[in-house]
């Protein structure tokens, strides 16, 4: 397997390794094809490489290195050292928490809000830093799987995301336009899937629970000569835990590698995903509250597909060419919402069968030019195409056909000219179709002081987010005349390590300014670009690992947030939110994971009760794990052990305690 490592982490020069993009522009199936400069950049690579290949004599042997980050810049960055704010899961986390979905997961990473109204088959959002939830880009194996189709500005429902076959999930908070283009305004979210080893296993988990809980998974993993695989498979039926909620989910995920040299790597990765959903609609004040007794239900089907392949051209220069694919398509039906107090109109009953493409074909080259200084240039080409056939009840039709083409160059330095400092800067310039250039600039530095292991960094960046098909061609709220909605801001910070990394403290303090927000005004019955927002606050995260078989995590976020000239409030983001996590192994063969979510008040709007704070709330979860045998296990798990009583969304109730419990067997 080609490993990537940047050269101020290399414990020598020839450990350096380099991965870039830069685009072999190919309009997909049928379009035309156009080959750009950037184009005639890999052809040359690829010609080189034929050289180069016969000069090598010998490869580098691997060595164990710290984490690299891959989502925050675009040359993979020692976790320690990266100048953003990164928060890694790793896969030790989601196996000690036993969690069925990401949702769970990312509820204990600070700046991170979720709202999950009542269970999983209503629609899960992500709010970072407080900026809306299509304002963060959620990529699986890099890949873009945001639906610019859907009526939530091209938010991503994570209510359908397993931890199947997951290695880690990066969360990168702060706008990253300048590596990842639209749709990252307020951060990135990357669940990235595990890879083949060297021996060969299998793993077959069966749980059921509460409710009517089931869940099955069987994985295996291996090397087929020199073919590295790895392939899961999984079904879930969520049961009924709140009235009204259903939600049924199968998923199969490969990911396969195959070193065509020493220094060539083709590496492919593949998911689909069917879900089936009910819930009570959105604002229908859901089973407590709504008048209307039916259920909105939703048929998804999702395909990613990626390949990529990466090539250590030199020892100095190394490149990679990406090619991937994203498709959805969703059938939906509502019936609307009766009116109330607020809304005297109410929502008119609905039905939609809409269908997303997304291709992106990329290249990106990466260059050592000299001791400590490394630069990354290369560009993007991205076709979408979006179609939707719906109605809504007594108004009409809402069909709309819509494609978009973006080409982007972009570029990234990163400097490690003294001990201790690096210095990073990018930008990526976006041409959308349709729309005024974007230019998205991003600089950050971080400095450890080797004296005290104290760590600082700050940051700026801009970003952007070009309408979704939605808001721009439904016929009866779009509006093909919506400006990007950008965002400016900054965050800096300080870690503090002691004890040899077994006690370490972050503090950030972040800033963001959103304009030209896109919002629905009700006198012309469109949407509009209009609000400027700002949210601003601090994230504290703590972990403590006295000895091995003990260890905690703690996190706070405080935000606040303000909509310029106006006196109205941000919805579904509280002040205040918190929890800890404590994982104890008192003995070899036994986990305890127990962790407790605290969340402040917040303001919801239905359209039963009008709006409302939502009051604060508690709520622990525990997870144990007895190895009866290395390749047996028995598990517990119990969600909202002491049967806490909150809402997430009016009306909508928290599921009750919810015990479940498994095994899982290794062959």
């Amino acid at each position: 397997m080609i490993r990537v490592t940047p050269f101020f982490a290399a414990r020598n020069r020839t450990e350096f390794r380099w991965l870039i993009r830069c685009g072999l522009l190919v309009r997909p199936f049928g379009s035309g094809r156009f080959i750009t400069y950037w184009g005639l950049m890999c052809i040359l690579s690829l010609a080189t490489s034929a050289l180069s290949q016969a000069q090598r004599t010998a490869t580098q042997a691997p060595q164990e290195l710290e984490p690299m980050v891959i989502t925050a810049t675009l040359t993979p960055t020692p976790l320690s050292r990266t100048t953003a704010s990164v928060t890694v899961i790793s896969r030790e986390q989601i196996a000690a928490q036993k969690a069925a979905s990401v949702t769970e997961l990312l509820r204990q990473i600070p700046g991170v809000h979720i709202d999950q109204p009542g269970a999983r088959g209503s629609i899960s959002s992500v709010y970072l830093r407080g900026g809306d939830p299509s304002f963060t880009q959620v990529l699986i194996d890099g890949i873009k799987v945001n639906d610019p189709t859907n009526n939530r500005g091209g938010s991503f429902d994570f209510s359908t995301l397993n931890t199947d076959h997951i290695e880690r999930i990066e969360i990168v908070r702060g706008p990253l336009s300048a590596v990842h283009g639209s749709e990252a305004l307020s951060g990135v979210i990357n669940i990235i899937t595990r890879e083949g080893g060297e021996t060969p296993a299998a793993d077959m988990q069966v749980s059921a629970g509460r409710f009517g809980h089931v869940r099955t998974l069987g994985q295996a993993r291996g090397r087929l000569g020199e073919l590295d695989y790895a392939l899961s498979g999984s079904y879930l039926d969520n049961g009924e835990p709140v009235e009204g909620s259903e939600l049924i989910n199968k998923t199969f995920q490969a990911n396969m590698g195959l070193p065509i040299t020493d220094s060539i790597e083709l590496r492919g990765v593949w998911r689909y995903a069917d879900t089936h959903s009910e819930a009570f609609p959105d604002a229908s004040g859901g089973p407590d509250l709504a008048v209307l007794r039916e259920v909105a239900e939703r048929d998804a089907q999702e395909l990613t597909l990626g390949l990529t392949l990466a090539h250590d051209l030199l020892a100095w220069w190394t490149y990679d060419f990406h090619f991937s694919l994203y498709n959805r398509q969703e059938e939906s039906t509502s019936p609307g919402v009766a009116p109330g107090p607020g809304n005297t109109f109410g929502v008119p009953g609905s039905e939609s069968d809409t269908t997303f493409w997304r291709y992106e074909l990329t290249l990106r080259h990466q260059f050592a030019v000299m001791h400590g200084m490394q630069f990354a240039a290369g560009a993007q080409a991205q076709f979408e195409e979006g179609d939707s056939d719906g109605s809504l009840t007594f108004i009409g039709p809402t069909n709309f056909d819509v494609s978009r083409d973006t080409w982007a160059p972009f570029f990234e330095v990163q400097l490690s000219l003294l001990p201790g400092l690096l210095v990073q800067g990018g930008v990526r310039v976006d041409l959308p179709e349709g729309f005024n250039t974007e230019v998205s600039p991003r600089v950050g530095m971080s400095y450890t002081m080797a004296a005290t292991n104290t760590t600082l960094r700050a940051n700026w960046g801009e970003g952007f987010k070009v309408p979704s098909f939605y808001s721009l061609s439904d016929p009866i709220v779009g509006n093909p005349d919506l400006q990007p909605e950008t965002s400016h801001s900054i965050d800096a910070g300080v870690t503090q390590a002691l004890w040899d990394n077994r006690f370490t403290l972050s503090t950030t303090y972040f800033y963001n300014r959103f304009h030209d927000l896109i919002d629905f005004d009700t006198a012309t019955f469109r949407l509009v670009n209009r609000d400027k927002v700002t949210t601003q606050g601090v994230e504290l995260s703590l972990h403590v690992q006295p000895w091995s078989a003990l260890g905690f995590t703690a996190q706070m976020t405080y935000l606040d947030t303000n909509i310029e000239a106006s006196s109205t409030e941000l919805r579904n983001r509280p002040k205040w939110r918190g929890g800890f996590a404590i994982l104890w192994r008192p003995i070899a063969a036994l986990d305890i994971n127990v962790s407790t979510l605290i969340v402040g008040e917040s303001l919801d709007f239905s359209v039963p009760a009008g709006e409302r704070d939502l009051d604060a709330y508690s709520r622990t979860d525990l997870a144990v794990t007895w190895t009866v045998v290395p390749t047996f296990q028995l598990f517990v798990k119990v969600d909202n052990l002491f049967d806490a009583d909150y809402e997430e969304a009016i009306g909508f109730p928290a599921p009750g305690i919810n015990p479940s419990g498994g095994i899982r067997a290794r062959f």
